[in-house]
């Protein structure tokens, strides 16, 4: 059954608070926000409390001078002021968030509120600071307050990584459990008939003889002790059950054995309660239940008879909303109700810190894929799950890291790419398991064998590129743009490496008088004097040009000058294939690796080793490759030969892009 999405926090700006300096992120429906320990990830949350959490006191919001950047020197005494600003979007489906927020608008396409909060100096008559107030405004007017009633129409709710899942699932007032009760409205009369009939069953305890005899005993002995005291009379009785400790007092059991919540493992424990923040917090405008006085009473406001066909009556004379209504349906189902039921609906938006506590990777998958992708609350998630960051929305990707001094945060929610490549992406993240989004920096890839080779090279080369937090992405094919487009979205600093598919050109004489030139791959270069060029070049050329890294002017003309040029700019462009400039450029050592391997590897004895020999002590390398695709396969070929890599198989243009890379990224993790 569709349903409307609730409103989300579409940007937030921070200035001057704690981590960050000057932040202004552009943000989603979903949200999942990585980056390392200590960056900030929670002080993001703080900021955004301090406007929206219902549950902060006036206290809680009044900041101190170590809320400041930690740059700023004295700022308390030199007047500084962090001020933090919340933009909410998806809001205009419904009437009561419009009404309550006329002066928090600031824009109609799209409809957009505006909430901001000022930590500030309070100046004297004489222009002295007294001391340091707060103020929360609506819009662009500081006159117009943001208040606690604004707060119980949209707010956040926090629920914390270091959490007592089974202190908050037991029965209390404060159980999510007991809050989702009490939104249905359950009739009183209902609850004290249940009442009654469980206090005269209880009371049947009290007949027991055990209980008569116990009874006994203790009145005997109070009263041997108690001596001259007057009122010496003990009874005993079963505990009343009135209507609110009836609703408090449900807990929730787990498997066919009924488990109560303390017996759950804590991962299960936190599934739950997970389960029932979601449901809490479900947009209510449209009620799965009414009583039927309250029914009558909208059924004589409905002309068209629109919720008699959504509805059905129970056996206990209650109407319930009939499942799986067509999405058009529900829209006007939900914009009658918006203008007519009178229930006011408050929106929340849900945070989890570290969600995938105490989960398995499988559920992890399973859970947050669910919420992620089909839940219509507003969620955000703090995170260092790649299972998690695996199954995001490609939208929801939030990066928090350190900029020099400073914190910044980069963001996926204004990432332009079509939809084909959004798909690609989003499959090949999930295949990977999210890495792409960890990595202090990644190196692109076109196929399967630079992802074994060239972690094994920068092993060699004494560069491990997990000590440096470097990520490969083999991302099989030469469609660089859009994964680049994703890393500069989230900051993520990249290289990539690919082959050269050096050609040459064969120009012929039409009958008709005009030319036609044709591409020949798969030979060595400068074996004619044909003109030559290389594809990997050109593809470079393009993706960079086309998302104005490099303006095409710029690019010289040379093709080995051109190669050098983009060796500059992060990209490292081969010869031929990575297989066949190894083969190329190495001596006779790594030759006879090569065959080794090969011997290995193949299933057909002396004759088609000697084959393979042949052809490479011929530097006939193309043919060489052709028969390792078709005998043994170039993955499992590169999985090989990457345990047994020397320095001399590890081309030049190999070389270069990991030691760049590398030092690269030091210096931008020294900063």
């Amino acid at each position: 059954m569709a349903e409307q999405k609730n409103p989300y926090i579409s940007n937030v700006k921070i200035k001057k608070f704690r981590n960050f300096l000057d932040v202004d992120v552009a943000l989603d429906h979903k949200q999942v926000i990585i980056g390392e320990n200590n960056v900030g990830k929670t002080n993001f949350l703080r900021a955004v409390q301090l406007i929206l959490d219902k549950d902060f006191s006036d206290n809680d919001r009044q900041l101190s001078e170590n809320d400041f950047h930690e740059s700023l020197i004295d700022p308390m005494i030199n007047g500084e002021t962090i001020e933090i600003t919340l933009q909410i979007k998806g809001f205009e489906h419904n009437s009561r968030l419009i009404a309550q927020f006329t002066d928090a608008a600031i824009s109609d396409t799209p409809p957009t509120l505006q909430f901001v909060y000022k930590f500030f100096p309070n100046i004297g008559p004489l222009g002295n600071i007294l001391n340091y107030k707060h103020e929360i405004y609506k819009g662009n007017t500081e006159q117009s307050k943001f208040t606690s009633e604004d707060r119980s129409f949209i707010n956040i709710y926090v629920i914390k990584a270091l959490r007592d899942v089974e202190r908050e699932l037991k029965a209390n007032k404060n159980s999510p459990l007991y809050k989702l009760v009490k939104k249905y409205d359950i009739s009183k009369d209902d609850l004290e008939n249940i009442s009654e009939s469980m206090k005269v069953a209880a009371d049947e305890l009290l007949k027991l003889d055990e209980i008569v005899h116990i009874k006994k005993a203790i009145q005997e002995r109070f009263t041997s002790l108690a001596g001259l005291q007057s009122d010496n009379e003990i009874n005993l009785s079963t505990f009343d059950i009135d209507t609110e400790r009836l609703l408090y007092t449900l807990q929730v059991y787990f498997g066919i054995s009924e488990r109560p919540v303390g017996e759950l493992s804590l991962g299960l424990g936190n599934i739950l309660y997970i389960s029932l923040m979601l449901i809490l917090l479900k947009d209510r405008t449209i009620p799965s239940i009414i009583k039927a006085e309250k029914f009558l009473e909208l059924l004589a406001l409905d002309d068209d008879q629109i919720i008699n066909n959504f509805y059905e009556l129970s056996d206990q004379s209650k109407y319930l909303l009939k499942p799986d209504i067509a999405g058009a349906d529900i829209d006007s189902l939900y914009s009658w109700m918006d203008e007519n039921n009178s229930a006011q609906q408050a929106f929340t938006i849900l945070a989890v810190e570290e969600p995938e506590a105490h989960l398995s990777p499988i559920l992890q998958r399973l859970i947050f894929r669910e919420v992620l992708h089909k839940s219509n609350t507003s969620v955000i998630f703090t995170t260092h799950s790649t299972f998690i960051g695996s199954i995001a929305p490609l939208s929801s990707i939030v990066h928090v890291r350190n900029v020099g001094a400073s914190s910044n945060i980069y963001s996926t929610a204004k990432l332009v790419i079509n939809d084909r490549e959004r798909k690609d992406i989003e499959r090949y993240i999930d295949a990977k398991r999210g890495e792409l989004y960890f990595g202090k920096g990644i190196i692109l890839v076109e196929g399967i064998t630079e992802e074994y080779i060239i972690p094994a090279a920068a092993d060699i080369l004494g560069t491990s590129l997990d000590d440096y937090g470097i990520v490969i992405c083999n991302i099989d094919s030469t469609n660089f743009k859009p994964y680049i487009q994703l890393l500069q979205a989230l900051n993520i600093p990249w290289h990539l490496i690919t082959d050269g598919d050096y050609y040459e050109i064969i120009t012929t004489a039409n009958a008709d008088g005009t030319m036609s030139e044709e591409r020949v791959y798969h030979i060595m270069d400068g074996l004619t004097v044909r003109p030559y060029k290389y594809r990997g070049i050109e593809n470079v050329n393009d993706v960079l040009v086309d998302l104005q890294i490099v303006e095409g002017a710029d690019i010289p003309e040379s093709q080995e000058d051109a190669r050098d040029f983009f060796k500059e700019r992060g990209a490292h462009v081969g010869k031929h294939t990575l297989e066949v400039d190894m083969m190329n450029e190495t001596n006779a050592d790594g030759i006879n690796i090569i065959k080794a391997v090969y011997a290995e590897l193949i299933l057909g004895g002396e004759r088609m080793q000697r084959n393979f020999e042949e052809v490479l002590d011929a530097g006939e390398y193309w043919s060489a490759l052709k028969k390792i695709e078709s005998n043994i396969s170039k993955g499992r070929f590169a999985q090989r030969l990457a345990g047994n890599l020397i320095p001399a198989l590890i081309p030049k243009y190999v070389e270069d892009g990991i030691q760049n890379f590398v030092e690269e990224v030091k210096e931008d993790y020294e900063q």
